[in-house]
């Protein structure tokens, strides 16, 4: 062969050879980009999983009431979150996912169980007689599981004693009105537009709310149940064949497995007919009565008792009473107090539940509870021409509630009706709620005199509370209305029911003790004062201010010394089939039940999502640091930071992120060309933390109920940072950090560059060790902290998210070193967030600490010992 030949030979084969390790390197190149992308798209399912994890333990705390919607939504993000886990993990590291994709089926079914309830089919007659066909036993059902609401029982035992004071009728059974709801999957489709909405946000709830009446309106009633009413109204009709009578439909919705004295329930009172109207009008007002349970105040009220659509009892109480009849209401004894000297008597013009609901001036009347029951005041509205209610009908009307009350052995409340003869009918009644008792409330102090505001009125449920003022002069002006917040408006009118769960207290210009708002101010311990004049035009909205109702009092902004031992409002999440049913679902979502160092930390044995998703943590970043142990794939690209002393971080060059590149496992903090890690790093290292705060008796038993298992939790095992891999995504212009200790996760992204416009930092913070309320104290915290430096940090729950954009390099630095102090001095700060004297130190020398950083000095000068003993071990 000659030379030339020869050497062409060897030149090709060197080219081969040169493009064979191009080639590699590519492909090494390529599968490192795809397994970082995969890698991110994890992190990004990793980090949503643990705020929505926050936002269901947080709901679970019951400081707010919830519905079933929200709870369907929670646990459907959290399905989800979990499922792109275990799905980026497969492209990571495929070998587990089989087993994990079962566990996840298996628990996915189970949780569905738990918060989608199967429809039951509630067994008995869909329509029942009241009069003397009425029979007890069928009324109230089979199991003890009652057909009609208690106040439809109560009449018909009172008819046993007065034939001709309750009314003639029939019942459309809570069986009727369920089969009516489950016809057409129609209940299915009112879930569907509630849970598309978001939820009963005032902002919307008014649009929602129509939306769903027109559709039960619009639904036709099952032909079986139809020919029942129908059947029911000939039978009726018989029965009064030669009287002019006229129909009126109540509606009650309640909480069938509700026990107790205090009867609760929503009444809901549908249009009134002429009994010989044709049977399709009179279906028609059926069919608007049922519509009422698609109300806002209905549907807010299910919510705040925490009652699911199949566990929230309905029925429709069909009464007959005389053409040209006129009522109103009566409380035995003011139903502000649970003992009183006097009757209160209601009337209108037209039937009760136009008094009921505000639509009618009333007259309102006190009549001594002694014989000869002398009436103590009678009057009506200021602008009435003369009295619709006489002496002679209030002392009908209480002598008949203090006979019922001797009866029912407790205070009571009820609707009648007098006839055009005389008569008095009876279409309600049940046990008046007590009051949340005053008795601790404090006295008004000397010092708080000169803060009063407004006086006057009259207690129509006592309490104390403080919150900022909303002024709602119509139903607009609530649509964005604080929750806590105190509603000032015109009136009592019950369209203001639909912000009953948000509000703190309530202050109206006009109404009556006995109006529904009333009634529902006093059933959920909201204190209100109606008939306060000037205070529409006297108090702000925004304004803060402490409201006494019990003496008819507002004083301006907070007033601690007359809070004290103020009892709170009644509470009903608790135990309710709603919050069971969170917890249920929650005991498959939330216990970590497996330990990362234990043998038995198997894809298989996972039990809950948390174990899914953190099984999931573990193997992704497993999957991801491998890459720096293999040889064939980008073996450069990851490496375990060192500072004099190797560190619980690795590092991952994204592309031009180190100066030098190291031959081995490890790089130096000086071989890091990434300048955002540099400023970040410095920060982190600028004063040595000092190890857990000292914690009071609560906080350490906050801590040993949130995290009793957590090694990290350990003061003695302080000397080591973090006991899992944490890491740093560099290029020369960005850092990523993701770190963990224990249960306080921290993030940390930035870009600096020349170009200012395209700089960004964001800081990121969540969980803890100890209660959702301590955590919630300590990102609030950090919050205040960072915003002094120009963040916009924004706070939900246990996580709060600060960004600043547009900064220049140098500022950029400074920031930096102020995000990564952060990110080791907030560590375990949860501890002592109800100790406020704690807290207000911490506060200052964090504070003192992050200005010195921001003007780019030293803490060493601070920092005893920091030259033995390192922040960052």
């Amino acid at each position: 062969m000659s030379l030339s030949r020869l050497l062409g030979f060897f030149t090709r084969s060197a080219r081969r050879a040169a493009a064979s390790v191009t080639a590699s390197d590519s492909e090494a190149e390529h599968f490192f980009a795809l397994r970082h992308h995969s890698f991110k798209l994890f992190l990004t399912a990793w980090n949503t999983f643990q705020e929505t994890m926050t936002a269901l333990e947080y709901t679970l705390c019951c400081d707010h009431p919830f519905g079933l919607y929200r709870v369907r939504a929670l646990c459907t993000s959290m399905a989800t979150q979990v499922f792109q886990c275990v799905k980026q993990l497969e492209r990571l590291d495929p070998a587990p996912c089989q087993a994990l994709y079962a566990r996840f089926g298996e628990l996915q079914k189970k949780v569905a169980e738990d918060v989608y309830e199967p429809e039951v089919c509630l067994l008995g007659p869909l329509v029942l007689p009241l009069g003397e066909d009425s029979d007890l036993e069928a009324l109230s059902g089979q199991g003890g599981f009652p057909l009609v609401d208690p106040a439809t029982l109560r009449l018909e035992e009172v008819r046993r004693r007065h034939p001709q004071l309750a009314p003639r009728g029939f019942v459309i059974t809570m069986a009727g009105c369920q089969h009516f709801l489950q016809s057409g999957d129609l209940q299915s489709e009112v879930n569907r537009r509630i849970q598309a909405a978001g939820g009963l946000a005032p902002k919307h709830l008014a649009k929602l709310s129509r939306s769903l009446g027109q559709l039960v309106e619009d639904t036709p009633l099952p032909p079986d149940l139809e020919r029942e009413i129908r059947a029911a109204l000939a039978h009726l009709r018989a029965s009064c064949q030669h009287e002019s009578m006229r129909l009126v439909l109540r509606g009650r919705l309640w909480p069938p497995e509700a026990r107790g004295s205090d009867d609760p329930g929503l009444i809901l009172w549908g249009p009134s007919v002429p009994l010989d109207a044709s049977d399709e009008e009179i279906l028609h007002a059926v069919q608007l009565t049922l519509a009422r349970k698609q109300r806002a105040q209905a549907l807010v009220y299910r919510r705040a008792r925490g009652l699911t659509d199949a566990g929230a009892g309905v029925c429709i109480t069909c009464m007959a009473v005389e053409e040209g009849s006129w009522g109103g209401l009566a409380h035995s004894c003011s139903p502000v107090r649970a003992h009183g000297e006097l009757v209160h008597v209601y009337a209108c013009q037209g039937l009760p539940q136009e008094l009921d609901y505000s639509v009618l001036p009333a007259d309102h009347a006190t009549v001594d509870r002694q014989p000869p029951r002398e009436i103590v005041s009678l009057a009506g509205p200021d602008d009435a021409a003369c009295l619709v209610l006489d002496a002679d009908t209030a002392r009908d009307v209480a002598a008949l509630a203090l006979e019922l009350e001797e009866l029912l052995a407790c205070p009571v409340s009820l609707s009648w009706v007098r006839t055009p003869q005389g008569e008095l009918r009876l279409l309600l009644v049940r046990p008046i709620p007590l009051p949340v008792d005053a008795v601790d409330m404090p006295p008004v102090l000397p010092e708080v005199g000169p803060s009063l505001r407004l006086s006057g009125g009259y207690t129509v449920s006592p309490g104390r509370v403080a919150g900022p003022v909303c002024v709602a002069r119509r139903w607009e002006d609530a649509r964005r209305f604080p929750p806590g917040g105190i509603l000032v408006v015109p009136d009592d009118n019950y369209r203001w029911g639909a912000l009953m769960d948000r509000v703190a207290g309530i202050i109206a210009k006009e109404g009556l003790a006995g109006s529904r708002l009333a009634s529902l101010a006093r059933e959920f311990g909201k204190p209100a004062i109606f008939g306060m004049a000037g205070a529409l035009d006297t108090l702000e909205n925004g304004q803060s201010i402490t409201l006494c109702s019990d003496i008819c009092q507002v004083y301006a902004d907070r007033q601690e010394s007359l809070l004290p031992n103020v009892p709170p409002g009644r509470d009903y999440m608790p135990g309710s089939p709603v919050y069971r049913i969170l917890q249920k679902a929650s005991a498959r979502i939330l216990p970590l039940t497996m330990d990362v160092d234990s043998p038995e930390f198997k894809a298989a044995n996972c039990q809950t999502y948390h174990d899914i998703a953190r099984y999931c943590h573990e193997r992704a970043v497993s999957a991801m640091f491998s890459l720096g142990a293999e040889k064939k794939y980008a073996p450069q690209r990851v490496k375990q930071l060192r500072d004099k002393v190797l560190k619980q971080f690795w590092v991952v060059n994204l592309s031009d992120g180190f100066a030098v590149t190291p031959p081995g496992p490890v790089i130096d903090i000086d071989q890091i060309a990434s300048v955002p890690m540099r400023a970040l790093w410095r920060g982190m290292n600028a004063y040595p933390w000092q190890g857990p705060p000292p914690v009071d008796g609560k906080g350490f038993l906050s801590v040993l109920f949130e995290a009793t298992a957590n090694p990290n939790l350990d003061p003695a095992a302080q000397t080591a940072y973090f006991s899992e891999k944490n890491y740093f995504m560099i290029s020369r212009d960005y850092c990523s950090l993701h770190s963990r200790f224990g249960f306080h996760f921290v993030s940390v992204e930035a870009r600096l560059g020349e170009r200012t416009p395209e700089n960004y930092l964001t800081f990121h913070l969540r969980g803890g060790a100890a209660n959702i309320e301590r955590r919630i104290l300590r990102v609030r915290f950090v919050s205040e902290i960072l915003w002094e430096f120009g963040f916009a940090p924004t706070v939900r729950n246990d996580a709060v998210s600060a960004t600043l954009k547009g900064m220049d390099r140098e500022e950029g630095e400074l920031l930096l070193a102020i995000a990564g102090y952060m990110t080791i001095h907030t560590r375990q700060l949860d501890m002592i967030m109800q100790d406020a004297a704690q807290v207000a130190a911490r506060r200052e020398e964090m504070l003192n600490h992050c200005r010195m950083l921001f003007r780019g000095e030293s803490l060493a000068q601070d920092a005893p010992g920091v030259e033995e003993k390192q922040a960052c071990p």
